[in-house]
């Protein structure tokens, strides 16, 4: 007895220590309480044995025990860990001459069966991971996370792209001409042979105006017979410039591609942050519903073993006063628990390949047959919640009503560009030249330098297309899409407002459920007890009520397994539904300065 002891209590100063997680506001505390000795149940009816758990997996929380809780929902690992410690226990008690090989026979086959069922799930390698631990490996390897990383730097680019209309481009040209054509007249040259070179800057300002400015030399040489100088060389130095005076004017309008580039990225960021948000809430789901599975194992195990230890008592009386309904009855009850600890036995390894790729961690791979144990405990700490309070922070920080928002400025600087395009094409246009001439290009461009000769010309150009309807067709197309973008808005807040009130009211429900479950484990075990003390007889009535209870007491424990577990999901849950569950977590997604400018649309 007192090596089982030592064991349990060094198991219990183990799981209780202090676990804190990342989010100040979900910090788990664990208290170390004192074992109680009846779990240990060594003195129960050895025809059906029980084993004794250990105290302080679960945090504490009011009206509920945690050691009621442990009781009912083992972890495989733990609990093979005891029930190993308790098969040494009873080999010493025989062995010592405490007790006789007949009294603890029965027991002891009872805690060795279980032992095998708790250890069908154990692999060579085993991994223990705590939600800090897979939440980080989660922000460092996902590949969802990664992919949509590069969204918001893909949409920088285009910003930058919407920017490049306003830099200055450099072009230029090469021209050759050679002519051989038949003249009618003395005063014209038959064989012509032009050289055409030009080079300068163009440029769009911000306001609408084109600029250009180049450098033109041209080579000219024939057989005219009059020309006195040939070949002749002529430079040019122009300037133009091109100012839009309705369509394409103004700062609003040029700028229009950059504005709406901007809010892409910043759409962008808030997807990705959406992302982060959506794949860490996976993770955290996953990694308690591998919690889940495990304990049912647990659960399942203990009412199979039972089962069997029915069943086989029952085969062997068969022969006195077992009769063939209670076998069969028995029978069915013990394939369908069979059948149960075989399917829960594969939902622990899906769960676990569940969590790994959801992690992409490369010291989880799936190709290795590794065990992973989740070691952190549910908060079961009740929580007051405000519906208004709640569903205001959604509003504030969601990240589909910020998408919205932007969009709809987006939609709105579209309008604005869409009525700058029907306006009629109004130009006014002015040119400068200076123009030199000489017998070879360095006369030619000297010439230029002294500006003694010039040239100015001013025009208007005026363009509207008859009926305009492409463009009214797409000013009231971008309309359509404002007003369709409001729309989205209002939407998005009531399925916003719809999301929180669900999750705050499932949060509630699930803290609600967890006592009345565990009244109802507490009382499906009492029940079955007293079946068990009472029976006088190994009669039909009570071997079936006994077979009735041992499930209903497997059901209420996997309710009250459902309830821990789905309570803390809802937390979490509640979390993403208002947009803060980075803060939760104590997670900063950096945003690169340029992030930062114009950041309120």
């Amino acid at each position: 007895m007192s090596r089982l002891r030592r064991a349990l209590g060094l198991w219990v100063a183990v799981v209780g220590m202090t676990i804190a997680l990342a989010p100040a506001t979900a910090q788990i505390r664990s208290e170390e309480p004192a074992l109680d000795p009846a779990v240990e149940a060594m003195g129960r009816e050895p025809s059906l044995p029980t084993t004794a758990m250990p105290v302080g997996d679960l945090v504490s929380t009011t009206g509920i025990e945690p050691r009621r809780i442990v009781w009912h929902l083992p972890d495989p690992e733990e609990f093979a860990d005891v029930t190993e410690a308790m098969i040494a226990q009873y080999e010493a008690d025989v062995r010592d001459g405490r007790r006789q090989e007949s009294d603890v026979r029965e027991a002891r086959d009872y805690q060795v069966r279980l032992l095998e069922l708790l250890r069908a799930v154990d692999r060579p390698r085993q991994i223990q991971v705590s939600r800090r631990d897979i939440l980080h490996r989660t922000l460092a390897n996902s590949y969802a996370i990664r992919v949509q990383s590069y969204t918001p730097a893909i949409d920088q680019t285009r910003i930058v792209e919407a920017e490049a209309a306003f830099d200055a481009t450099f072009f230029a040209t090469f021209n050759k001409t050679r002519q051989n054509v038949p003249v009618s007249t003395a005063i014209e040259g038959s064989n012509v042979d032009v050289v055409v070179m030009e080079s300068g800057l163009r440029q769009l300002l911000p306001g609408g105006m084109q600029v250009q400015t180049s450098l033109n030399l041209q080579r000219q040489s024939n057989d005219f017979q009059f020309q006195t100088v040939n070949p002749v060389y002529e430079s040019q130095f122009k300037v133009e410039f091109r100012q839009a005076l309705l369509r394409g004017f103004g700062l609003d309008y040029n700028r229009t591609q950059i504005l709406v580039a901007k809010n892409d990225m910043r759409i962008s960021d808030q997807e990705f942050a959406r992302q982060v948000q959506t794949t860490l809430l996976n993770v955290e789901t996953a990694y308690w519903r591998l919690y889940q599975a495990r304990r049912i194992l647990g659960v399942q195990a203990r009412m199979l073993a039972t089962f069997e230890l029915l069943y086989r008592k029952l085969e062997q009386r068969k022969e006195f006063d077992a009769i063939p309904v209670q076998i069969n009855e028995t029978r069915a009850q013990l394939e369908s628990a069979r059948a149960d600890f075989i399917r829960i036995c594969n939902e622990i390894r899906n769960a676990e390949d569940n969590l790994i790729a959801l992690v992409n961690d490369p010291a989880l791979d799936l190709a290795d047959d590794a065990e992973i144990i989740p070691t952190d405990v549910p908060m079961l700490d009740p929580i007051v919640l405000d519906r208004l309070a709640e569903a205001q922070a959604a509003l504030d920080r969601r990240q589909e009503i910020a998408q919205a928002k932007l969009r709809i400025h987006s939609a709105r600087i579209l309008v604005g560009a869409a009525k700058n395009q029907v306006m009629p094409k109004l130009d006014l246009l002015f040119q400068y030249a200076v123009d030199g001439l000489g017998i070879n290009a360095h006369n030619a461009f000297s010439e230029v330098t002294k500006n003694d000769y010039h040239e100015y010309f001013v025009g208007v150009e005026f363009e509207i297309p008859v009926g305009n309807r492409a463009r009214r067709a797409a000013e009231r197309r971008a309309q359509l899409q404002q007003g369709q973008a409001i729309a989205a808005l209002k939407s998005a807040f009531e399925q916003v407002l719809l999301d929180v009130n669900v999750r705050v009211r499932e949060v509630i429900t699930q803290q609600n459920l967890i006592q009345p479950n565990l009244h109802s484990a507490d009382a499906s075990e009492a029940r079955l007890d007293s079946i068990r003390v009472r029976a006088e007889t190994n009669d039909y009535l009570q071997i079936s009520n006994e077979l009735s209870a041992i499930r209903s007491l497997a059901v209420t424990r996997n309710d009250l397994l459902q309830s821990v577990v789905e309570y803390n999901i809802a937390m979490v849950e509640l979390e993403r539904s208002k947009g803060t569950l980075l803060d939760y977590y104590n997670v900063v997604i950096p945003v690169p300065e340029q992030h930062m400018a114009d950041s309120t649309p």
